[in-house]
């Protein structure tokens, strides 16, 4: 009897383990929507801050060697695209501005299982 209170304890704390590991790898794809919308922010501030580090009227358009015209150029070109499609997914991820919130927001159907008193 001793013996199987053990196996059985063993195997709890195996099954445990198990949920926790579970529990880890799908709270990496909750709220990817958001998440994206985020980075996506983050990453056009970057190209803000590197638009505004140089003036276009210093940069040697004539220069062959210098390629930092068409690298600005390009992040002024792609800029438009790359903000319209962060808009779309925060609307579509129905972000609200609090990134915490947003990421952290728990799914609709275990807010439905959540016992209530």
């Amino acid at each position: 009897m001793a013996d199987a209170i053990e196996e059985l304890k063993e195997e709890n704390e195996k099954l445990k383990k198990q949920l926790a590991e579970s529990e880890s790898k799908r709270k990496v794809y909750e709220n990817g929507g958001a998440k994206l919308y985020y980075a996506q922010q983050r990453k056009m501030s970057e190209m803000a801050n590197v638009m505004n580090k140089y003036s276009l009227e210093g940069l040697d358009m004539a220069s062959k060697s210098d390629a930092t015209f068409e690298r600005v150029f390009k992040l002024i070109e792609k800029s438009e695209s790359i903000s319209v499609a962060a808009a779309g997914l925060g609307a579509a991820a129905g972000v609200t501005g609090d990134e915490k919130k947003d990421t952290e927001r728990v799914p609709f159907i275990e807010s439905v299982a959540t016992k209530r008193d």
